[in-house]
């Protein structure tokens, strides 16, 4: 058989996609404040010229992984979600999404969202990425729980969520307390219903007025 050669542009994508993966895993593994240029390279297979010929820098790197990472992290949310047999069901949703929280790889958004508190650099490249990532994770991602709220409801509604998982995930991840875990679920899980409930009503009843 005749190996089917590679363009140029296909050695390039594959090798940026080795380079994002690869910080990736070392932020995963070791944390960003021990990810390095030669940290990544030799987990990539790659050298220093290859890494800056598709990156201006280690920042660009970075916020391209944390990109990556969105979207993974979204797509399979929306796939979690469309598998349930009731997708309007907010006790199974917000388990998939503590689950997502969870996630060794949302490790990556929670190293760097505390990292760029201090480091201006990081937080500058960062900044288009996580609006970005914001807005398609608050929007509600069109969860038929949350159709009928406004803009500024599933704002604040999926802000809290996030906030309150991505707490859970930092402070668990050091210090596990699972007897806890079904608890502190399920009182989420009631002031979520309450939220929709109390707004969801109040609109119907304002729009029949």
């Amino acid at each position: 058989m005749t190996a089917v050669r590679r363009t140029q542009a296909q050695r390039r994508a594959e090798t940026r996609e080795a380079l994002i993966e690869a910080t990736i895993r070392a932020i995963v593994e070791k944390g960003y404040s021990k990810l390095t240029v030669n940290e990544v390279c030799r987990r990539a297979g790659v050298s220093h010229g290859g890494l800056f010929g598709r990156f201006d820098s280690l920042f660009d790197l970075v916020a391209a992984a944390a990109a990556e990472v969105g979207r993974r992290q979204i797509e399979r949310f929306g796939a979690n979600v469309a598998e349930l047999p009731d997708p309007r069901d907010v006790d199974a949703v917000l388990a998939i999404w503590l689950d997502a929280a969870r996630d060794p790889i949302n490790t990556v958004w929670l190293e760097l969202t505390i990292a760029a508190r201090t480091d201006e650099q990081l937080r500058e490249h960062l900044s288009a990425v996580r609006d970005e990532y914001a807005a398609a994770l608050l929007s509600g991602g069109g969860l038929p729980a949350t159709r009928g709220l406004t803009p500024e409801q599933n704002l604040a509604l999926g802000s809290i969520v996030v906030f309150c998982f991505d707490g859970f995930a930092i402070h668990t991840g050091t210090f596990p307390q699972p007897e806890l875990d079904a608890t502190r679920l399920a009182a989420l899980t009631t002031m979520v219903r309450q939220y929709l409930d109390t707004h969801l009503v109040s609109d119907r009843a304002a729009a029949r007025d």
